[in-house]
């Protein structure tokens, strides 16, 4: 039989090199008691030297393994040699193209096995078993990454002030016999529940936010270090940016220059960023393949940098993002504002 070749979409996972580690905040407690009180348990995330984006400890097949927690890719890949000592035979008519944010395309094969997070397990789960390579990428520190179906599937919330993967239990209202459903919007995780799309038949999340009047809609990336504007778009918004000696670096390996531009009064519905740095390359895979609810192309890429500064909490099974200290209730059309400063570490 023919191998079937698929083309799945940009695995947006970034590594921005030469840029120090921020320490983010306690997570408020309010937060982890109404996590606690809707059955959920948590497995602590941890983060390698000299990277902002978090990793977990996870099974397959009872094997071990460390994964990339990334929000920005649609599987999850896991190192094909790893696959192999786990017993996770790859399929002989099944062949996966993949490209990293940078455009260039990885062929990866596809094999079935069990997935265990916690107590919660999946299984059979696909896992896109990645070939092994010699030079560095935003990813080749680790086992593998754990992409939108494996995050969406079990159920997870991502805290990012805690650095802990939040897990429904048996207990969870979402827990139940036809398998584990999407929490939806629950008062106590944050100031405010920002809701996010997908990227038309993609699964990717997109986050929409205004900035003098126009639109900006972003690629929510738990796998890219920073936050990142294409150049299409600092150029439609005269966005002026300075060049730095500083490359990005995607899931295939590609690097890229990049500049920085300054951007001021960026609104996310409820929170206003008064101050935010960002990266700015070409996006132009990025931009081609991922659209917004209105058909537009994607400005840009939301990273560790703009997830760590809101304390955000991610539910991608519900499509929500939640920011800031929890409040008595949530009002999705509060028109109070609440500002945050998220300046990036100078470039060198």
């Amino acid at each position: 039989m023919r191998s079937l070749h698929l083309l799945l979409l940009p695995l947006c996972a970034l590594l921005f090199a030469n840029c120090a580690t921020p320490s983010g905040g306690p997570a408020p407690a309010s937060r982890l008691a109404t996590l606690r009180s809707l059955g959920y348990t948590p497995l602590k995330l941890d983060r390698a030297s000299r990277d902002k984006r978090y990793s977990g400890r996870f099974h397959v097949n009872a094997t071990p393994v460390r994964f990339l927690i990334d929000s920005g890719a649609n599987s999850t890949d896991l190192d094909l040699d790893i696959a192999l000592r786990a017993g996770i035979k790859p399929s002989k008519e099944l062949k996966v193209i993949s490209r990293g944010a940078l455009g260039r395309p990885v062929t990866s094969q596809v094999g079935m096995g069990m997935l265990t997070a916690g107590q919660v397990s999946a299984a059979p789960f696909a896992f896109m078993l990645a070939p092994a390579t010699s030079h560095h990428t935003a990813t080749s520190r680790y086992d593998g990454q754990m992409g939108l179906d494996a995050l969406g599937g079990l159920g997870s919330l991502i805290d990012i002030p805690s650095g802990q993967l939040w897990l429904p239990g048996p207990t969870s209202p979402n827990n139940t016999p036809q398998g584990i459903l999407p929490l939806g919007v629950q008062r106590g995780l944050g100031y405010d529940a920002l809701p996010l799309t997908r990227a038309g038949r993609l699964p990717h999340l997109i986050l929409e936010s205004s900035w003098n009047g126009n639109r900006l809609t972003w690629v929510v990336d738990s796998g890219a270090e920073v936050t990142v504007l294409s150049h299409a778009a600092a150029s439609r918004l005269r966005i002026p940016s300075t060049q730095t000696r500083t490359n990005i670096i995607d899931a295939s390996g590609d690097h890229a220059p990049i500049s920085v531009a300054r951007i001021e009064n960026l609104r996310f519905r409820s929170l206003l960023v008064s101050e935010f740095q960002v990266a700015v390359t070409d996006l132009s895979t990025v931009r081609k393949h991922f659209r917004d609810s209105n058909g537009r192309s994607v400005d840009g890429i939301l990273g560790m940098d703009f997830l760590t500064e809101s304390n955000a909490l991610l539910d991608s099974a519900s499509r929500l993002l939640y920011i800031g200290q929890p409040s008595i209730r949530i009002a999705p059309k509060s028109r109070s504002l609440r500002s945050l400063r998220a300046v990036h570490v100078p470039l060198r």
